[in-house]
């Protein structure tokens, strides 16, 4: 028997009502679509948000990196969670949007623990791999088809009880629709398929937003 209940409008409108949202993540939000329109949906949503905070406070984690800033929205969400020294580095080519972020941050006052990389995130990540960086939260929300890419370079990356967030999974409900079969909608198809046999992880998909999938590396048994 199905317990997932039907997301409706006024169901989303309750769901934001009983939630605290920072002022300034309200107002870059606002910003956001007023500046951009419906683009503006590409960041995350307040929930998502909320939750990509909660994690955070929960796992005490100091060292994250996000690939994919858009206006920064999710990034403040995940500054205002760090403690005392705790840092985010947040990397996206865009400098159209990136070039917002900095006014909020600043104004939420954590513009002193984010570190924006304005390029590929790939090459980002491959830099930070050869430097031997290590981090204990990795949130990717930028090109789908770089997914894959991603989760081999951020294996390198994060610590042995870090965890790594993928934004987009199930996107917009498409994935599970046989008639669509578009580019993007069959590379998100088989990115799910192959993070969920890759046997180096443990998985969980949620239906927050547009879908998450959090994934841990195994623990190697001595």
């Amino acid at each position: 028997m199905l317990k997932n209940i039907s997301f409706t409008p006024e169901l989303e409108k309750y769901l934001n009502q009983n939630s605290i949202e920072n002022l300034v993540l309200q107002e870059l939000r606002d910003f956001s679509f007023k500046e951009l329109g419906d683009v503006a949906n590409m960041q995350v949503s307040p929930e998502q948000a909320s939750f990509l905070h909660m994690l955070i406070k929960i796992g005490n984690y100091s060292q994250i990196l996000e690939v994919g800033t858009f206006m920064g929205y999710s990034t403040l969400a995940m500054a205002l969670a760090l403690n005392d020294n705790g840092k985010i580095i947040t990397v996206d080519h865009d400098l159209k949007t990136t070039k917002h972020a900095t006014k909020f941050w600043k104004q939420a006052n954590v513009l002193d623990k984010i570190t924006l990389i304005n390029e590929d995130g790939s090459k980002s990540l491959q830099q930070f791999k050869e430097e031997k960086f290590i981090f204990d939260f990795i949130f990717i929300d930028a090109d789908k088809s770089g997914y894959k890419n991603y989760l081999e370079l951020c294996l390198n990356l994060i610590s042995d009880n870090g965890l790594i967030v993928f934004d987009n999974v199930l996107w917009k409900g498409k994935v599970t629709d046989p008639s669509i079969n578009d580019k993007k909608t069959n590379t998100i198809r088989e990115f799910n398929d192959f993070i969920k046999n890759d046997n180096r992880v443990d998985t969980t998909m949620i239906s927050i937003g547009d879908g998450m999938t959090l994934c841990q590396k195994k623990k190697i048994l001595r």
